[in-house]
């Protein structure tokens, strides 16, 4: 006894050509990648400032008296990380055609994102990856996988 497998596929000429397209489409996800740099980049710089960190699930701790009225002394918004605004401008991105890498240029970034531990100012994360940014991001893919599979 034997056992046959075997399909045939109407348009099958159609079908290659898509997919041969399909495969050359995949090979630069430059565009998508741009795309949730940019997206990113806009949340990091704006969201996260504008919300102290509870856009990202990481509500940043409140200025302590002492720094209230240096702040304002000094004519500085009274919100934590924002002074002349130098750190929330410092957000960069490098794309390639399969990564993107987020980062911040400003020399204190690090200190306030790191989970070292500290003993004067709190930790407060500006890049954090939360719920609805990993939904716009699977987005920008899913458009770009589709568009690829319809180009001729």
């Amino acid at each position: 006894m034997s056992f046959r497998l075997e399909w045939s596929i109407e348009g099958d000429k159609q079908l290659s050509r898509v997919l041969i397209g399909m495969a050359s489409g995949m090979k630069d996800y430059s565009f998508p990648f741009r795309q949730s740099a940019d997206y990113l980049k806009g949340v990091f710089s704006k969201d996260v400032f504008d919300t102290q960190g509870a856009v990202i699930g990481e509500r940043w701790k409140r200025l302590s008296p002492y720094t209230v009225a240096q702040k304002a002394r000094r004519g500085f918004p009274l919100t934590p990380l924002i002074g002349t605004g130098r750190m929330r401008d410092s957000f960069q991105s490098i794309v390639s055609t399969d990564q993107a890498v987020v980062y911040n240029t400003s020399p204190y970034f690090g200190y306030h994102q790191s989970n070292k531990p500290r003993e004067r100012l709190p930790r407060r994360v500006m890049m954090k990856l939360h719920d609805q940014g990993k939904a716009q991001i699977v987005k920008f893919f899913q458009e770009h996988i589709r568009a690829a599979m319809h180009r001729p």
